[in-house]
């Protein structure tokens, strides 16, 4: 005789193997439904709340255009660089003016420099890429610059990134410029991460091309310095 111990106390265990005789073994006791369903820890309420669990790096949710909260996965570094027919100066002068950035750079849908704290600002990126709209904003804060050699931020709050902006001196009327943009890839398009960065590199090689023709077209109005 088997007897099934499911929502049994031990001591009616103990009367079921008394039943069954010497030779029977009795079954293991199993949770039942109701028990199965209930979460048997936080684990599974943080999870469905995007709250860090204590044992796990904590990474920062941020909201996309849809409403939808995105943890960070990975980051990627990219780089793009140019060679651009204009004195150094000119070059430096554009970068430098965050608010028009966005000339060369239309994936940058605006950028806005906090007027009590000119170190700091607000940027939005509205692309379409995977047949997905992306939307993501944050607040960037300008690092100590090195005049005429580099330009860097980074994110401060929003969707983490930083970036970097070197200048090389070629001649009185020539300078190459490099870009370099280093971001957090959104757990969603961590599966595509192979395709993000060279896709990414290509909008900042078309960026840098812009940049190139506005410059150009720049310096034939203002003198060099």
């Amino acid at each position: 005789m088997e007897v099934k111990a499911c929502h049994v106390q031990q001591h009616h265990l103990a009367i079921g193997r008394q039943q069954a005789g010497a030779g029977a073994r009795a079954q293991p006791v199993r949770s039942s439904p109701t028990a199965a369903r209930r979460p048997s820890s936080s684990s599974s309420f943080r999870s469905h709340f995007l709250i860090p669990s204590p044992s796990l790096p904590k990474r920062s949710p941020f909201l996309v255009s849809n409403g939808t909260r995105w943890t960070a996965g990975q980051w990627l570094d990219s780089t793009a660089q140019i060679e651009v027919p204009v004195p150094l100066s000119l070059a430096w002068d554009l970068w430098t003016d965050r608010e028009r950035v966005n000339r060369w750079m239309p994936w940058i849908h605006s950028i806005k420099v906090l007027k009590d704290r000119p170190e700091f600002s607000e940027w939005c990126l509205k692309y379409n890429a995977f047949g997905q709209d992306f939307e993501f904003t944050w607040t960037a804060k300008n690092l100590q610059p090195i005049r005429y050699q580099k330009i860097h931020w980074r994110s401060v709050d929003g969707l983490p990134n930083r970036g970097t902006v070197r200048f090389y001196p070629r001649s009185a009327s020539a300078v190459g410029v490099q870009l370099t943009i280093s971001y957090e890839v959104p757990e969603v398009l961590v599966p595509l991460v192979s395709s993000v960065s060279p896709l990414v590199e290509s909008i900042m090689k078309q960026d840098l091309e812009r940049f190139a023709q506005i410059a150009k077209e720049q310096s034939l109005k203002v003198p060099a310095k």
